[in-house]
């Protein structure tokens, strides 16, 4: 099964500090605190009509404007642009993430990056097959997040230009990153959001 899926907003979100965190917990209370994390992310992923797509270690991945997938949620809420709905997405993880304390009292931290172009969806493998996401899109998803900082929302040009045809609720701080394969980007940081209007 292969699909191409069009233009699709695809989200990264990597806990910081991970092999820090592993040393310091049992295997069971880091299986827990895993579960914890990504369970919350997994409601507030559908409250913002996204589709998750897989975690791996301590890195979990998600999509906006998926062909099929959109036609499961409520199409009020799908009917607003992905890219926003995206960003919201990464705002609700933040507020989530502050209010939650490792053992040892920390704020659990971590890494988004959002990035928007096309890529083919499809099933793989025989033994438990899974629904992946394939392409240039994925990976340069997957650098954007590496190159983020630490609680922030950072986003690639292609993502902030989409956003601001539809709201200009977010506030921007601009970047230039190197990216490996890419080289120089321009990419942004989104800010607190201003007083919020309809999107």
């Amino acid at each position: 099964m292969a699909d191409e899926q069009g233009s699709v907003t695809i989200i990264f979100c990597d806990i910081c500090d991970f092999d820090t965190i592993v040393k310091e917990y049992q295997n069971t209370e880091m299986v827990g605190l895993l579960d914890h994390v990504f369970n919350a992310f997994d409601q507030l992923c559908e409250q913002r009509g996204l589709q998750k797509i897989e975690t791996v270690g301590k890195t979990y991945m998600a999509a906006g404007g998926l062909k099929l997938q959109e036609e499961l949620f409520d199409q009020a809420l799908v009917s607003k642009d992905p890219n926003w709905r995206m960003v919201e997405y990464a705002f609700d993880i933040l507020n989530f993430v502050e209010k939650t304390r490792l053992k040892d009292g920390r704020q659990l931290k971590v890494k988004i990056g959002i990035h928007t172009g096309p890529c083919i969806s499809g099933v793989l493998g025989s033994h438990k097959p899974q629904f992946s996401l394939i392409g240039d899109t994925v990976n340069t998803s997957s650098r954007v997040c590496a190159k983020g900082m630490e609680n922030s929302i950072h986003i690639s040009k292609v993502t902030h230009a989409a956003l601001q045809k539809v709201t200009d609720i977010y506030t921007y701080q601009q970047r230039m990153t190197f990216m490996k394969g890419l080289g120089d980007q321009e990419t942004y940081l989104v800010g607190k959001r201003r007083q919020v209007r309809a999107a």
